[in-house]
């Protein structure tokens, strides 16, 4: 931000409306995000049909998507820490649109694949960027902005499903339209990178002088994990939700739309939640609960797996404590790493690398095992994740003290 561009900076005032500038042209990012990661679960069985191929086969489309995702958001990482994260923001839109804008018009399964590996890479390079710029902006206060962030995300996701059911059938099944309004409500979205110019990252110099307190590989790894195991249970879940509910035919197909709908309602309610609880909860007491409502509610869907309201409350509160868990890891990140853009990339690097791996584990546990495995190995997962949150924690603790001790002795 300089003072030129931006001719606001004189007061703290105006340095908070500044903010708030980016911070609305990060959201609105956010929002079409949400919109369209959210949008393959509910087009997964029109997407077989269009390419001819099974629900298992057409599960590579996670893959595909994840791929893409994977190299976008660790190469973006690496280069915010040398170039301009607007520009490169700006890029990865215009890759999206078109991306969405050929999604429909394909008829085969590999240039399929290759068209959501390129939209990946896109949502790879918009979502990395706007996490880390965001924290470069608000820095050690970004807390209640970066689950409000999120909360934006999760209403795209939340929207996602019921936008495109009504569009499914104004436009009678086909899937030109859901995906061409996709792209045309990404276009908004070119504004706000056009018109701020970049953040920079003002710690970095402080970063050189106190290397040792980024160097904890094993908190590096651990949190990586967590990303790995978090994103694929997010994603597992809210990709497959729609198909498990419709296949085993435990309610009707629209019920499925909105049973969809209702986890990413709850996930985005939550993250609106967890605005206010950031200001009162430390983040590792937050991630802890999060985790354990998770494995209450997943339980709740096993023990009674063909029962409507079960599976109404069981994905509604899924969502919900699922809904804060990626921001209150940036956060913790933050509070004990210095976050470079090459840093959230590894982390984004875990994310992209569980929403690749789990949802298309999933899809072959569908196919080989039954549905109801399904929950079964997110449940497992869950249970994974939970004892990788208590190692991440007990490592950031004492890397924290460390370095207090370190610097005391100075």
């Amino acid at each position: 931000m300089t003072r030129n561009k931006m001719g606001l900076m004189n007061t703290s005032q105006g340095k908070t409306i500044a903010k708030s500038y980016y911070f609305a042209a990060y959201g609105t990012a956010f929002i079409v995000l949400g919109l369209a990661s959210a949008a393959l679960g509910p087009m997964l069985p029109y997407l077989a049909r269009q390419v001819n191929v099974s629900l298992s086969q057409v599960s590579f489309v996670f893959t595909a998507v994840s791929l893409g995702y994977l190299l976008g958001s660790a190469g973006g990482g690496y280069l915010l820490d040398r170039f301009k994260g607007h520009p490169m923001m700006l890029v990865s839109v215009l890759v999206s649109i078109i991306a969405l804008f050929f999604i429909p018009l394909t008829s085969q399964l590999s240039l399929l694949l290759v068209i959501l590996f390129v939209l990946g890479i896109g949502q790879g390079v918009l979502d990395v960027g706007g996490n880390t710029n965001l924290l470069w902006v608000y820095q050690s206060r970004v807390g209640p902005y970066m689950n409000a962030l999120h909360f934006c995300f999760g209403a795209g996701a939340f929207l996602s499903p019921i936008i495109l059911h009504y569009v499914m059938r104004w436009s009678g099944g086909q899937l030109t339209w859901p995906y061409w309004s996709l792209a045309f409500l990404t276009i908004p979205t070119i504004f706000g990178f056009v018109l701020l110019p970049s953040p920079k990252n003002q710690e970095i110099e402080e970063t050189e002088k106190n290397s040792a307190h980024i160097t904890n590989s094993g908190l590096i790894i651990g949190m990586i994990m967590l990303f790995f195991v978090y994103v694929g249970i997010e994603n597992g879940f809210g990709g497959w939700i729609f198909t498990y509910v419709s296949e085993t035919e435990i309610t009707t197909e629209t019920a499925a739309s909105f049973i969809n709908s209702i986890f990413w309602g709850a996930y985005t309610l939550g993250r609106l939640l967890a605005v206010p609880l950031t200001r009162k909860i430390k983040a590792a007491h937050l991630l802890l609960g999060n985790f354990f409502l998770a494995i209450i509610f997943l339980i709740l869907i096993i023990i009674f797996p063909s029962n409507n309201l079960a599976l109404w409350v069981g994905s509604a509160g899924l969502g919900l404590a699922l809904s804060s868990v990626f921001p209150t890891l940036l956060v913790l990140g933050e509070s004990r790493l210095r976050i470079t853009g090459r840093i959230t990339g590894l982390f984004f690097l875990g994310s992209s690398l569980g929403s690749m791996l789990i949802p298309m584990l999933l899809g072959q546990v569908f196919e080989r095992f039954g549905s109801f495995h399904i929950i079964t190995t997110l449940l497992i997962l869950t249970f994974f994740g939970f004892g990788i949150l208590i190692f991440v924690i007990f490592t950031s603790n004492n890397t924290k003290e460390k370095h207090r001790s370190q610097r005391n002795l100075r």
